[in-house]
């Protein structure tokens, strides 16, 4: 052991003996590493494609293609109705033709919400046609589909195997490293949770008012092996985030949820077992942070009976179909019916619903991008409508003036960086475009993990004394 010099262990072995470090192991060793801020957009979960279908985590251009290949298009377990009426009677796609259409995602809500709020605005002043009336009854539908949509066809492409490009990437992280995502998927939450390293009752930087595991509770049960400074900041929201169903009031034509000045946030964590839902409508077989169309319901003691009860002088009355959905009638499912909070992507990002919510999580987003020597972003477009992340990115590199170096990981990173110009970075320490994607770029990080154990060993005794009984073993002939 005295005369092992680690310089003469191969490279291979090397990589072989940091992959297999334990993660609290792995922490402690890059807990002296520069802090890094990672941002990640839609580009950095779209490499996972190990659900049943193999159809990959979609971008904003391709997302109607994977709810056309996956089961959210399929049989009853999911409403789609207002979207496929909307596209007949507003787009002329018959429904039998609905597979082969397809459209930016992004530009679909766009349109749909300035069609909305033109209408709901004639509305109010009640200037509305009779044509008008119905096609705002029609928008208004398909945009709180929309969001349902929107979750399940995630819930859908990221259920399958937890593996992904997040879990390499963070053995390449320091323990005070803070992830922020404008995704709402939750493959990188799955990843820090795998770790042991990081508990999502804190991790959110979000208090939740009650954590729906296996059944609803104050916390998840929890106790990670380590206590690394992760945080994971969801800058839009999440699929597993849960509020009191949303949509549009038709007596007051505004966005409100079903329990008025509620401000409550809600975590599903996992679940194998069924759970009261819109009428009983309960599917399995999906992974941790998963669900199918419908949400867990959220439980009647999380509000008031004040807030439950209709306002004085009126009644609440439900009505649905019968006979559709099920040959049987349909249970009737206690607690409040949920929505997931999700900003959704319209080229105005609105900030309105959930406000206290979401502002606290860009407040952190801004402390740790200030607090960083280096912040990486992957598989982020910088789109131009996209001003209040744009705003924010720039105005932390302006408060630590030349002391934040700048890595944009993304195929077209150096025309990204071309696109917004040397006035957008100019404070910045150091711009690197690094032209590839997320998959590729974890590939190029393994290339110095040879460097990182060989650091590590010269750091830690017990590590070195590992590292030369591995070596032994691989030398035994």
């Amino acid at each position: 052991m005295a005369n092992f010099d680690i310089d003469e262990v191969e490279e291979g072995l090397l990589g072989f003996a940091w992959d297999n470090l334990s993660p609290i192991v792995r922490a402690k060793a890059l807990e002296n590493s520069k802090k890094t801020s990672w941002i990640f957009g839609a580009g950095a979960s779209h490499h996972y494609d190990l659900n049943s279908r193999g159809v990959p985590v979609p971008l904003a251009n391709s997302f109607f293609e994977a709810f056309h290949n996956l089961p959210t298009s399929e049989g009853l377990h999911a409403f789609v109705g207002p979207f496929i009426s909307f596209l007949n009677h507003y787009r002329g796609i018959n429904p039998r033709e609905v597979g082969s259409w397809s459209e930016d995602v992004e530009l679909f809500m766009t349109t749909i919400e300035d069609e909305l709020n033109e209408l709901m605005t004639k509305a109010k002043n009640m200037e509305l046609k009779e044509d008008e009336t119905l096609k705002l009854y029609s928008l208004a539908g398909v945009f709180t589909n929309m969001t349902f949509i929107f979750a399940n066809v995630l819930n859908e492409a990221q259920n399958g195997p937890s593996p992904s490009a997040y879990h390499f990437l963070l053995k390449f992280c320091s323990p005070n490293d803070t992830f922020i995502t404008f995704n709402w998927d939750t493959l990188i939450d799955r990843a820090l949770a795998d770790t042991g390293g990081w508990d999502p009752n804190v991790g959110y930087g979000l208090k939740f008012h009650s954590s729906f595991d296996s059944s609803w509770k104050l916390n998840i049960e929890s106790s990670p092996s380590f206590n690394a400074n992760w945080k994971l900041l969801k800058l839009h929201g999440s699929t597993n985030w849960l509020v009191p169903y949303t949509s549009i009031r038709f007596d007051k034509w505004e966005m409100q949820p079903l329990v008025e000045n509620s401000d409550e946030v809600f975590l599903f964590w996992q679940s194998s077992l069924p759970y009261d839902t819109f009428k009983g409508r309960w599917r399995g077989g999906y992974v941790p942070t998963c669900y199918g169309y419908y949400p867990p319901n959220l439980p009647n003691d999380a509000f008031d009976e004040k807030r439950l009860s209709a306002p004085p002088g009126k009644v609440f009355i439900s009505s649905s179909l019968t006979g559709i959905y099920s040959p049987a009638k349909e249970q009737r499912a206690t607690g409040i019916p949920s929505s997931p909070l999700l900003i959704t992507p319209v080229r105005q990002k609105k900030y309105d619903m959930y406000q206290k919510t979401i502002e606290q999580l860009w407040e952190q987003a801004e402390g740790a991008l200030i607090e960083s020597d280096r912040i990486v972003i992957i598989g982020y477009s910088f789109p131009a409508t996209d001003k209040r992340s744009l705003t924010l990115i720039k105005e932390c590199l302006e408060k630590r003036a030349d002391r934040i170096t700048l890595e944009i990981v993304a195929p077209d990173a150096e025309g990204i960086v071309s696109r917004l110009g040397n006035e957008y970075f100019k404070k910045a320490e150091n711009v690197v475009p690094i032209s590839m994607r997320f998959e590729d770029y974890i590939s190029m990080l393994w290339k110095n993990s040879p460097t990182l154990m060989k650091s590590a060993a010269r750091q830690d005794k017990n590590i070195k004394d590992w590292l030369y009984r591995i070596y032994l073993l691989n030398n035994i002939s």
